[in-house]
């Protein structure tokens, strides 16, 4: 009894060991392919064969990667609008037309002349962003301009995903502004998950304007305000339809 089973037990691992020893030798030269992970050309001397029973076949990789950019604010617009006068806006409302002028004061440093707007999304994940804007207070010196709105509207320029949505026309107010930043900006562009992507540009169009409610107490001088631009990484929340 031992003895058989002794044999029955060398008999399991001789066959274990040729299963092995054939799952990692190399295919012969008659096979016809294609090649496994553990059995392919690269360590088959003679090749596969090509004859009356059938094809040589082969299988190879072809590959290449692609690398994830960034999501970018590339261009903001400065907002000159044409003069006015003390008597404009002390006698009524007041609406001031914008102009391709360069501004000729302010703090604000990244605005460029020509109205252009640009927002390049090169991440590859689809995931969409959105691009809000405030408006600071309009100010020179120690004098201010109680109230005042901006309508921004854009021309639309260059969009590589033609299913992005165009920015929107809004109308700015004055806010205030704390920490640095405005207390509540407004969303003008926003791009769905799965738009967005590639070069979005578009132009201060010349309906843009600001409106000057009439004050009596307004002082002569150059007004200066700043455009907070702010880009999120991901599109703004929508408020379902009810």
């Amino acid at each position: 009894m031992r003895i058989t089973k002794k044999l029955l037990g060398e008999l399991s691992s001789t066959i274990a060991i040729a299963a092995a020893i054939l799952a990692f030798s190399p295919v012969t030269a008659g096979a016809s392919g294609p090649g496994t992970a553990s059995s392919n050309l690269t360590n088959v001397s003679s090749g596969y064969v090509a004859d009356s029973t059938g094809n040589a076949e082969a299988t190879s990789n072809a590959e290449f990667t692609v690398t994830p950019g960034a999501l970018t604010l590339n261009q903001v617009p400065n907002i000159v609008l044409e003069n006015t006068s003390v008597k404009s806006i002390a006698s009524g409302n007041a609406e001031l037309t914008v102009t391709n002028n360069a501004p000729t004061a302010g703090t604000a440093y990244d605005g460029n002349n020509t109205g252009t707007l640009n927002v390049t999304d090169y991440r590859g994940n689809s995931a969409g962003w959105s691009l809000t804007v405030g408006l600071g207070p309009f100010t020179s010196g120690k004098s201010t301009v109680t109230e005042a709105a901006l309508t921004l509207d854009q021309t639309t320029g260059t969009l590589d995903n033609t299913a992005t949505a165009v920015p929107s026309s809004i109308k700015l107010t004055q806010s205030t502004v704390a920490n640095g930043w405005i207390s509540n900006p407004q969303l003008l562009w926003n791009a769905a998950a799965g738009t967005g992507q590639g070069s979005n540009t578009a132009t201060t169009a010349p309906t843009s304007n600001l409106q000057i409610t009439k004050q009596s107490d307004i002082a002569a001088g150059t007004y200066d305000a700043t455009l907070y631009w702010a880009l999120q990484n991901a599109p703004a929340a929508t408020t379902p339809a009810s």
